[in-house]
This record gives structure tokens, sequence and C-alpha cells, in this order.
């Protein structure tokens, strides 16, 4: 079998790809808190309302969706 140094670059991209979603917490090194009040307060500093539950810690605003929202802001 001969190697393509294109593909062998692809799945090295994937590679290091794959790093960063190996932990959905990566996602939102700026929003997953331990504590309701430490997501309350980056609620506070984002401009969005309210926090939600995701597993066992918590976030800011009212949902994921609205958190991504003003995590791009």
């Amino acid at each position: 079998m001969r190697i393509n140094l294109r593909n062998c670059k692809f799945l090295i991209f994937l590679f290091f790809l794959s790093l960063n979603f190996n932990s959905y917490s990566l996602a939102h090194t700026r929003g997953i808190f331990l504590s309701e009040e430490d997501a309350e307060n980056r609620s506070l500093e984002l401009g969005c309302k309210g926090i939600h539950k995701n597993q066992d810690k918590w976030m800011p605003c009212k949902n994921e969706k609205e958190l991504h929202i003003y995590l791009r802001k």
C-alpha cells in the first residue's frame, strides 16, 4: 500500500481535531462551573439570563445554544 502525503496530512489533522473534542468541557472552558453561584456570576458577565445544568456541572445562560451565542461576542 502506498502512503500518500496528502492523506497523511489529513489523518494528522483529524488526530489533532479529535484531541480538541475528546472532552466536552474543552468546548466550554469559559462556560462550565462546579457551583450555581459561579455560573450565575458568569451569566451576568456575559449579559445573558439564567443558568442551566449540564450533567453534574452548571453553565451560564438559559441553555447551551444561548451560551454559545454569548461566548462568541
